[in-house]
């Protein structure tokens, strides 16, 4: 049984998902939506069975425009971030928030993963993972996810979203 952590909202995500790397809880509201980029999949795009269904797809059309916007100011001076982060584009939407050498002492990246296929690429890869291990956020699928070595300890954590059942969210921090 994966382990569950309480209520999400997009707008909260890295947040919620760094205390989901330290087992912790945080409060928000999902935002289900509907539309051609996150609708349900048919029966033709069924999922194998072992990775498990998003409940509602949330939408992150805006973020995929604009991923810098999916941590408010407020919530990046929390860790001590500057506000403007770094956008990318290719291959998938991405932004890197860091301050090594400042009060934050840390980087953070959350990237829209239109270039994957969900959660269910993460399961059919699981075994090439040094650690792999699925979680729940707000009844929607995740996964803590290292490939050489798990640095946790030392605070290095990347977790995959499932946003839709065939898009995820990464975020890593470091």
């Amino acid at each position: 049984m994966p382990k569950k952590i309480k209520k999400i909202g997009v707008p909260i995500l890295g947040t919620l998902l760094l205390a989901s790397c330290a087992g912790g809880s945080v409060r928000g509201t999902a935002q289900p939506t509907s539309g051609p980029a996150t609708s349900a999949k048919t029966s033709s795009d069924a999922l194998p069975s072992d990775v498990p269904r998003v409940p509602k797809a949330l939408d992150t059309t805006r973020f995929q425009q604009d991923p810098c916007s999916i941590l408010a100011p407020a919530q990046l001076q929390m860790f001590k971030l500057p506000s403007a982060g770094k956008p990318r584009k290719e291959p998938s939407p991405y932004c890197i928030w860091s301050d090594f050498s400042g009060p934050a002492k840390m980087g953070l990246s959350v990237t829209i993963a239109t270039e994957r296929d969900g959660l269910a690429g993460l399961y059919r890869r699981h075994k090439d993972f040094k650690v792999f291990e699925p979680l729940q956020i707000e009844d929607y699928p995740a996964a803590i996810v290292a490939t050489a070595l798990d640095k946790r300890p030392q605070g290095d954590c990347d977790v995959e979203f499932a946003a839709t059942d065939k898009l995820s969210i990464s975020v890593k921090t470091t």
